[in-house]
């Protein structure tokens, strides 16, 4: 029954989760404790967003959750899918610009490759608001929303290091986007100087399930006695699972990942995953469109971070979270 739920999630990559995207929204402004005095702008005003991919629950929620608080204050949001293309989200800035948009969100496809965009952007009035992983130039983005990625990674380690004597680790990475690397980096500075937990390989999934599946059955055979994954998020986590499933090795191996989604919380609670490092992509939603009002309100400023905590959920305190749902 525990296999089933895993081949469940690898058979549809995209995980609807639209029961609880429902029960989310007709809840948000009676728990959310968001400030609705920053949203007050007379007349219809439109934003825009391009997400580097919808291919992930997490961005799926993130656009649902944005587009119910700005159009519940009379507001538009156009919105766009990059599909992990960079040329086609540079298009998808342009557009949006072109469109008219007032407030710009952005999820970057590769964190250091927007600059001729962000200029236009700059050039046009049109704040941009980074949402998830950053860009490299901060200089032209007027805020960033993340969640504190670093420490997610550290999070992962630490616990690694509190059940464990020892560790044969594989990494599965995307390292065009930052807030991946930082996860990574965290993890790894965390481990650094304990003898006997080494990373033995490290493959790029870009954060999908199918790369994932497919990078480390190779890391698989090229590194047999690997017995741990560190995973950057929780979609490479489920492609690397279905792996090591295949391999026979799922006995073995520890397995981290990065999100909190629902069908990671309930595999932590089957013992099927170690743990996943939580987002809270209700607040993330929040605290963007608090921005973005803000910024409607205000002479534009730049380079401002707001950083969202995040939490490890591991079977001691997975009963904590609802696992039918997000944070």
């Amino acid at each position: 029954m525990k296999e089933d739920k895993l081949i469940n999630i690898i058979t549809n990559a995209c995980p609807t989760i639209c029961f609880m995207l429902l029960v989310s929204v007709s809840c948000l402004f009676f728990v959310s404790g968001i400030d609705t005095s920053l949203m007050q702008v007379k007349g219809e005003h439109v934003f825009g967003a391009t997400y580097m991919t919808m291919n992930n629950p997490y961005y799926q929620l993130l656009d649902d959750q944005i587009r119910t608080l700005i159009e519940a204050n009379g507001d538009r949001l156009i919105s766009r899918d990059a599909s992990m293309d960079s040329d086609k989200q540079l298009d998808q800035i342009l557009e949006l610009i072109d469109a008219g948009v007032e407030v710009l969100f952005l999820t970057p496809v590769e964190w250091d490759n927007l600059r001729p965009a962000l200029e236009k952007a700059d050039a046009a009035g049109v704040p941009v608001i980074v949402v998830d992983t950053p860009v490299k130039d901060r200089d032209l983005v007027s805020c960033s929303v993340l969640s504190d990625n670093y420490e997610a990674g550290v999070l992962c380690g630490k616990h690694l290091l509190s059940i464990r004597d020892s560790a044969n680790i594989l990494l599965l990475e995307h390292v065009t986007a930052e807030s991946g690397k930082q996860r990574i980096r965290g993890f790894l500075d965390t481990i650094r100087g304990h003898e006997g937990f080494n990373v033995l390989g490290e493959g790029e999934s870009d954060g999908q399930i199918e790369n994932a599946m497919m990078v480390m059955e190779k890391l698989l055979k090229e590194h047999p006695e690997a017995d741990t994954l560190m995973a950057l998020n929780d979609p490479s986590a489920f492609g690397g699972m279905a792996a090591i499933r295949g391999a026979g090795l799922t006995d073995r191996f520890l397995v981290y990942g990065v999100d909190g989604t629902p069908e990671a919380k309930g595999m932590v609670k089957d013992g099927m995953m170690t743990a996943t490092c939580a987002q809270f992509p209700l607040i993330v939603s929040e605290r963007t469109v608090e921005q973005g009002y803000r910024f409607l309100r205000e002479d534009i400023s730049y380079g401002e971070e707001v950083i969202v905590p995040v939490e490890l959920i591991t079977r001691d305190n997975v009963d904590r979270f609802n696992i039918n749902g997000w944070q």
